[in-house]
């Protein structure tokens, strides 16, 4: 018996008729077992954002709309008398219901309800992969609630899975897999025990097909996107970036976390934790290979890849009180707990604390990474300065900071920008620095050129 494979799709892999067609054709052509895992169709996510946030029937409707004329070009290549149309339709109905009523929901359901309207995007996507692979395979597919699968807490907008839970409720979906069956799921969201909606935060499919292909203890997790593979750097920044065949597992975390958009920064966890291998893929030219993400690559280079996060926020805290004091770091993030709020970089002097964070945050549902009541907490016992409109850049690689040579050559590149906010040291795999959006991608280029 074959073991089982995890295929997820990304939202420009669905964002057309076509599109889904090349996505079936890949899975047709895999031998082993493999549970499809799809992301909603480009441009929903978004808009069913907008929905949930916008104070006016009229906004809302036209975003809709927009909405299902997606869909329906989606499903212009299937019969009218298939299904799905009919599918869709009710979920667009359902959809439409939430979206009038959303506005009149209480303060403490509001994040409930957001979840159950961008939930929507993925239970469209997966009726019309299912509709375009029955129409292909010899076995009707069939699509699986993964809300019935994986098993979250209830913070609503980055919802945390349980693994645990998520396994147990994968069992049956596992003999179906091994019988042959063609299965399709959501990626990006989940239910709490009782059953609400949930969802994991933005990107969050590909960290859903990572939990479900541990649960399902598969051997590798298929990333397919829009690039063939993971690159040196984007290659929409610079047009000499080169495929990479292998990276390890921490090098890839890290060029996650660092921005590379290939892969969530959540993904690789469960995939690390279970040993499954990752492959990331072209959908559309699955013959051009891809990358490999191993537990031990063949190759370990001191520099492997560049990475850049744009929209960060540095937040600085200054106070006297921090001066020969303890408990002021502990104080501080308390408060930063209490708001959910994720914190990447830490630099501290004498009286100060500089934080970086990003600001698309990492909540589906578009709120605020800096509430105002958090910053007036902070204001109590600080002096608060926050600095916006930066980016983050990321030396990606092996035993960083045990090569002499690296930091002066990094430094070097970014000469005479100034430099807000440095960080090495703390992990082997990377060095990373933050100027502004503006300098940004003039410094990756001189850094890449010597690569």
């Amino acid at each position: 018996m074959l073991p089982i494979h995890v295929a997820k799709f990304g939202g420009t892999s669905m964002a057309s008729a076509e599109s889904i067609q090349a996505c079936v054709n890949v899975v047709e052509r895999q031998n082993n077992p493999t549970l499809v895992v799809v992301s909603a169709c480009a441009g929903v996510t978004n808009r069913l954002v907008a929905i949930s946030q916008s104070h006016t029937q009229t906004e809302r409707q036209r975003l809709f709309d927009e909405i299902v004329e997606i869909h329906c070009q989606a499903a212009s290549a299937l019969p009218k008398d298939n299904i799905v149309h009919y599918n869709l339709e009710q979920l667009h109905q359902r959809l439409q219901s939430l979206a009038q009523n959303a506005p009149n929901a209480s303060e403490s359901y509001q994040r409930q309800v957001r979840d159950e309207i961008l939930s929507f995007g993925e239970r469209c996507s997966s009726r019309l992969f299912a509709a375009y692979w029955s129409q292909v395979a010899k076995t009707p597919a069939e699509v699986v609630d993964a809300r019935s699968l994986l098993v979250t807490n209830n913070h609503f907008g980055h919802a945390v899975p349980n693994i645990d839970k998520t396994r147990k409720r994968c069992t049956g979906l596992s003999e179906q897999l091994i019988d042959s069956a063609n299965v399709v799921t959501q990626g990006f969201i989940g239910a709490s025990e009782d059953g609400v909606t949930t969802t994991l935060g933005r990107g969050g499919s590909d960290y859903s097909a990572a939990i479900l292909a541990a649960a399902l203890s598969a051997d590798q997790l298929n990333i397919w996107t829009d690039v063939s593979g993971i690159y040196t750097i984007d290659p929409r920044i610079c047009s000499d970036a080169r495929p990479l065949e292998q990276i390890s597992f921490a090098e890839a975390a890290e060029l996650a976390t660092f921005g590379a958009k290939v892969l969530h920064p959540k993904s690789l966890k469960p995939a690390i934790e279970s040993g499954t291998k990752v492959f990331v893929g072209h959908s559309r030219y699955p013959e051009k290979g891809g990358t490999l993400i191993l537990p031990e690559p063949d190759e370990r280079p001191s520099i492997r890849a560049l990475a850049r996060r744009q929209n960060q926020t540095l937040l600085t805290v200054n106070s006297v009180e921090m001066l020969h004091a303890t408990g002021f770091l502990a104080r501080l993030f308390d408060v930063l707990a209490r708001y959910d709020i994720s914190v990447d970089l830490v630099t501290t002097s004498e009286v100060s604390i500089a934080l970086t964070l990003d600001e698309e945050g990492s909540q589906a549902n578009g709120l605020s990474v800096l509430p105002e009541a958090m910053l007036e907490e902070l204001r109590e016992f600080a002096t608060v300065t926050i600095e916006q409109g930066l980016s983050l850049i990321a030396v990606i690689g092996n035993d960083i900071g045990h090569f002499g040579d690296i930091s002066p050559w990094v430094l070097e590149a970014a000469s005479p920008v100034p430099i807000r906010l440095i960080c090495q040291g703390a992990s082997r795999h990377n060095l990373c620095f933050l100027v502004t959006d503006e300098q940004a991608e003039n410094i990756i280029k001189k850094l890449h050129a010597k690569l």
